[in-house]
């Protein structure tokens, strides 16, 4: 029997928009997911997953290793000062 995802005090609303939108309704489908394969559906970006991770994970971080969300990295400078940090053409 799947664990109904009964979330709705917990998570925020677009997290369970992102969620409601690609039919993950339960517990276990989130957590099959996480976290790979929830990054990869439309609308669920590092916000949501984060707010999950608070969720459902606690004290568990996804770090992702390269590509589109390395900026998104707590640990890397900030978003902002990479930018600005960039030679000017």
């Amino acid at each position: 029997m799947a664990t109904e995802l009964l979330l709705n005090k917990r998570l925020s609303r677009r997290t369970l928009n992102s969620l409601g939108r690609h039919a993950i309704t339960t517990v276990d489908q989130v957590v099959e997911a996480y976290p790979e394969r929830l990054l990869k559906l439309n609308g669920v970006g590092m916000t949501v997953l984060r707010d999950i991770e608070r969720t459902l994970f606690p004290g568990q971080q996804f770090q992702p290793d390269s590509g589109r969300y390395k900026a998104w990295s707590e640990e890397s400078p900030g978003y902002a000062q990479t930018d600005q940090a960039r030679p000017k053409k």
